[in-house]
């Protein structure tokens, strides 16, 4: 296992001599086996390391116990340990999201305050190929693009970093048996009610036995080649934008229209996407239904004027030879006409 972490270390360039790393600990195997490995890579990279653990206050005494672990593992290692206790079903009131999505955010803006807090450069985090596989299938059932069929990807904005990426499930139990460590189940991991755990307990294993035992490798294997490519036409987009004089996030952005059409149509979506996201107001999500409305305005053969107005308080305008992206502070209120039969 230490082989193929120090390669994933390698290739994506996750470590620099000296530092000091956040490690997400949950109490779970992969975490666990997460912090020994980097304990025992330490010396080699001269790591410092700080632990953190929250607690999302949906497990009651199950959930105080895995955090007194957490903390009696880290003290027994002799690293620091930092955790925080949050209501995950307060916090979701009135929010529109699942229990998974604020809690996916609570965690990471505990880790980054955290890692700010202690003067950790980096966060380490202990997704797996198994994580890798569901989470390229949860993607693939949403209709996601390339950008959703990536997965997980090694390190994000340098930052977050997955050591664990090409581990497996099983290859972490045994590490961890031979090491000799305990670690904490999370019961809720087994409850059908989240979509993530439908998929590992029930599709993975069906795949498994009916369609292609290697099914967890090769969707880790087909992330990898899509992660490559999708770099590959983001970098594609920056050089068309720049080309063009253009900079995502302006208060006002004019792209030449012919030379928008003339692009490969896979192009075409990606700059769209770009700066209606740049456009576009926190918690407001661009999806294809908002790119092909632009790109449908963009290809029409109308000469005249013609405008489509976006969630987030996106304007775009078509005029002649450019198309126009920006945002307004504010839209009429549309009212009905009275009803000439006089129905209410």
């Amino acid at each position: 296992m230490l082989k193929k972490v120090r390669k994933t270390i390698a290739d994506a360039a996750l470590l620099e001599r000296g530092d000091h790393l956040l490690v997400a600990v949950s109490g779970g195997p992969d975490s666990v086996a997460l912090l020994w490995t980097l304990v025992i890579l330490s010396p080699e990279y001269e790591l410092r390391l700080t632990t953190a653990h929250l607690n999302h206050g949906l497990r009651g005494a199950e959930a105080r116990a895995e955090e007194r672990f957490v903390q009696s593992l880290s003290a027994g290692m002799g690293i620091d340990c930092i955790s925080k206790t949050v209501d995950i079903r307060a916090l979701r009131k009135g929010s529109g999201k699942s229990l998974e999505e604020v809690g996916r955010e609570e965690r990471y803006r505990f880790l980054d305050a955290t890692a700010a807090a202690c003067g950790a450069e980096k966060i380490a985090t202990g997704h797996q190929r198994d994580d890798q596989a569901e989470t390229v299938l949860i993607n693939l059932l949403r209709g996601s693009g390339l950008e959703g069929l990536k997965g997980i990807v090694p390190a994000r904005e340098g930052r977050i970093i997955r050591p664990l990426l090409q581990v497996g499930r099983e290859e972490i139990l045994e590490f961890l048996g031979r090491e000799g460590l305990t670690y904490f189940m999370d019961r809720s991991n087994m409850s059908p009610h989240f979509l993530r755990n439908r998929i590992r307990h029930q599709l993975i294993p069906e795949l498994i036995a009916r369609y292609n035992p290697g099914i967890v490798k090769g969707l880790s294997r087909t992330a990898e080649i899509v992660r490559r490519e999708d770099d590959y036409l983001q970098a594609m987009v920056r050089q068309t934008l720049c080309r063009w004089g253009v900079t995502p996030g302006e208060a006002d952005t004019v792209l030449p229209l012919a030379d928008l059409i003339g692009l490969h149509a896979a192009l075409q979506g990606r700059v769209i996407k770009r700066l209606l996201e740049a456009a576009s107001r926190p918690g407001n999500a661009v999806g294809y239904r908002h790119v092909e409305a632009v790109l449908a305005l963009a290809r029409s053969s109308r000469r005249c004027k013609a405008s489509l107005d976006l969630p987030g308080l996106i304007r775009v305008d078509k005029e002649r030879s450019i198309l126009r992206i920006g945002r307004v502070d504010s839209r009429p209120v549309r009212r009905d006409k009275p009803k000439r039969n006089g129905l209410k």
